[in-house]
């Protein structure tokens, strides 16, 4: 057996190895590496990823979805829809072989391996396409330190995963492209159809890329006229093969060992519905109402694009894209790459229905833009590729190469800050700092990820407080969660087959209030959710009352606000030092959090104000009002002490606006109980007035003009300030 080498056509860098075999048959196999150099800057962009990675990687809980796949993986349960059969067994893997570190240090770690594969998968595909170490340095250096690959490369979630298997997807169809021998394009197929497969149990966007590189490569198998029923049925099976990873779902539903699980996929019925996204919608990004509007996700799309790869690499792009009208063995490759990226775009943003008013679903989908952002990548390779394989430029080849180690040195820098989240543990500092002023035997009744995923993960996956029962609301009211999950619950009653939030319509269910008769005799009962989500039918007989981050059940007046208030227990907040501000976002889960706590430190003071507002007599009246302007005073002075001392941002102030216009009320309220209210100094009606005056422009100077534009307050505010004698 001999080996020569050849090349193609002057106009072409392709390079194929010859095997001459004793029978005369000339066999051609594609080679991606010309040189071995070629494999060191591929070593070299994995190696200096991972290490990037891993130094920047969450050590804790991210927010988000991150805590309940985690903790899905740890028990092997069904993740949310469609399930993530293939990350929940990697991370069930790395969980259970790697004996440092906790469940989220493990699967973070599988994050930033997953993205490190994919950045090499990139820079082998780059290398084959432009045979330039300078394009495939430069564009896997811009695509893989930009802020939106970083941050989702070192968080425990499903897409650092799915962009490694969409890159392997890409590879392996331009080998396949570029290939002449039909047997090796028969083998190429093949992997291709595992690889599709692969893709498709752990992320079903992949389908947009894998629908166009199906059709690609059955046009040009029955163009080589190889695609007989035998190659199509062994094609089909080894795409088919790696679905079986999908019974991972009625299994764990089967055995019903996890404490943790989505759904009952132990019936056909219940394996579709979940598989489907049946609960979400088939066709729509989230579960609620929020209209579509494909302009809008169209703009947040290309706005990310420019925002996170620059003009110049989106131009490149463009270019790369333009060669599709050139006549090269690369043309149909690009194609494909032109094909999905339209193909992705228009189906999501046509799908997507975010709220475009919240911050927060704004950076849930940028998420989904990583997977065409990859086709972007591989256009601006080739767009790129175009430009140095130009005479005149190409002489400064090796010129160039210092500028691009500066320009992906100066990618790195300019994104380190933000995307650092080596000392974030603001999620989990949350939940553990809640947890641990709980009572024992508790029951939280949760809704929502930050406090389901949370307190979930934490109770289960690290054994904090594993006496405290968390719910979700939500779920109770799914029929498979007590046959399900209620086993693994003991010492909560269940008084029904399922949870109504609407009311009892059928005796076989139960409400909120049931729930509560059944289990608050025993166990104290709390709830982590906003008050309007509380099933109204427990405040016929039960009240909610302020506990730090969340809220506690007690039977209606059995608490006396003057008592509860002032006394709460909140040793979290005394000691919880918040996300700063100026770090986080509104599209982060920080934010989200920063939020909450400044509302939790407001609650005793609205709490008596709203108890105030329905006591009757004006004594009683006067002494809930002022016992709740003396918390809130005293609730601002902490803070102003604690931004003095550097522990929370300087920019915390803008959200003492909260404390601000509840102080004004209180002072206008108390204004409005005395009997004299002729302004003589230093008499008690002068007093509430200038207080009023006081905090009213304090909040007028610190709130938002979005808020004051829409607050009613406002009115009261302006007429106060511009009547004294009223």
């Amino acid at each position: 057996m001999v080996k020569t080498k050849s090349k193609y056509s002057k106009n072409s860098s392709q390079e194929i190895i010859t095997t001459r075999l004793d029978d005369g048959y000339e066999k051609k196999n594609y080679n991606p590496f010309p040189d071995s150099h070629c494999r060191h800057y591929v070593l070299f962009i994995f190696v200096t990823s991972l290490l990037v990675y891993v130094c920047t990687m969450f050590n804790s809980l991210p927010g988000g979805d991150s805590g309940e796949l985690m903790v899905t993986a740890k028990e092997f349960g069904s993740a949310h829809p469609p399930g993530y059969p293939l990350f929940t067994i990697l991370a069930k893997i790395i969980i259970t072989v790697i004996p440092y570190g906790s469940v989220a240090f493990k699967v973070n770690l599988l994050s930033c391996l997953s993205g490190s594969v994919a950045n090499s998968l990139l820079g082998i595909c780059l290398m084959d396409i432009s045979r330039n170490p300078l394009v495939t340095l430069l564009i896997c250096g811009m695509v893989g330190f930009s802020r939106i690959f970083w941050i989702w490369n070192i968080t425990g979630e499903v897409f650092s995963l799915n962009n490694a298997l969409c890159m392997a997807l890409l590879l392996y169809l331009h080998w396949f492209c570029v290939e002449t021998n039909t047997v090796q394009k028969l083998k190429l197929a093949t992997r291709l159809s595992v690889l599709s497969g692969l893709s498709l149990t752990n992320q079903h966007t992949a389908i947009l890329l894998v629908i166009p590189v199906a059709l690609l490569v059955v046009h040009d198998l029955i163009l080589e006229q190889v695609l007989n029923k035998r190659n199509f049925v062994r094609l089909t099976g080894t795409g088919l093969a790696p679905m079986l990873l999908y019974l991972q779902l009625p299994i764990a539903s089967y055995l019903r060992l996890a404490r943790v699980s989505w759904g009952d996929q132990s019936t056909l019925e219940g394996f579709l519905f979940h598989f489907l996204r049946r609960d979400y919608g088939t066709f729509k990004l989230m579960k609620n109402e929020a209209s579509v509007d494909f302009w809008w996700n169209f703009r947040v799309l290309a706005e990310n694009m420019l925002t996170e790869f620059t003009l110049p690499v989106v131009l490149c792009a463009l270019l790369g894209a333009a060669t599709v009208f050139r006549s090269t063995p690369k043309t149909k490759f690009t194609s494909v790459l032109v094909v999905s990226l339209t193909l992705y775009v228009t189906f999501f943003c046509n799908l997507a229905n975010v709220a475009e008013s919240n911050g927060l679903y704004k950076g849930v989908l940028e998420r989904f833009w990583l997977q065409p952002s990859l086709y972007l990548a591989l256009l601006a390779g080739t767009g790129l590729s175009v430009l140095l394989n130009n005479e005149h430029v190409s002489r400064w080849g090796k010129c160039l190469l210092p500028l691009v180690v500066l320009l992906v040195g100066l990618r790195i820098h300019s994104n380190y800050a933000s995307c650092n989240q080596r000392e974030n543990h603001h999620v989990e500092n949350f939940g553990r700092h809640l947890l641990s002023s709980l009572p024992n035997d508790s029951i939280l009744l949760t809704s929502g990820d930050l406090s389901t995923n949370t307190f979930r993960y934490l109770t289960l996956a690290e054994g904090v407080r594993p006496d405290v029962h968390v719910l979700d609301l939500s779920f109770m009211s799914s029929q498979w969660y007590i046959p399900i999950l209620g086993k693994h619950m003991q010492g909560v009653n269940f008084p029904g087959l399922g949870y109504n939030p609407r009311g009892r319509h059928d005796r076989r269910l139960y409400n909120l209030e049931m729930f509560l008769d059944a289990n608050l005799p025993t166990r104290p009962v709390f709830v982590c959710l906003k008050p309007r989500d509380v099933d109204a039918s427990s405040l016929k007989k039960y009240e909610t009352l302020p506990y730090s981050f969340c809220r506690k059940f007690v039977r209606q007046g059995t608490a006396d606000p003057l008592v509860y208030g002032p006394q709460m227990p909140v040793p979290d907040l005394e000691t919880y030092l918040p996300p700063r501000a100026e770090l986080f976002g509104d599209t982060t889960w920080e934010h989200v959090l920063l939020h909450e706590y400044w509302e939790a430190m407001v609650k005793p003071g609205r709490y008596m104000w709203q108890a105030a507002e329905a006591a009757k007599g004006l004594s009683r009246k006067k002494q809930l009002y002022t016992a709740a302007y003396k918390y809130l005073l005293e609730a601002k002075e902490k803070i102003s002490d604690k931004i003095d001392a550097g522990e929370i941002s300087p920019l915390s102030w803008n959200h003492t606006s909260y404390y601000s216009k509840y102080l004004g009320v209180q002072c206008r309220q108390l204004w409005a109980t005395t009997t004299d209210r002729v302004l003589k100094p230093g008499s008690e009606a002068d007093f509430y007035y200038s207080c009023q005056r006081k905090h009213f422009t304090d909040y007028i100077n610190s709130a938002d003009q979005v808020t004051k534009d829409f607050d009613k307050e406002i009115k009261n505010i302006i007429m106060l300030l511009e009547n004294p004698g009223m």
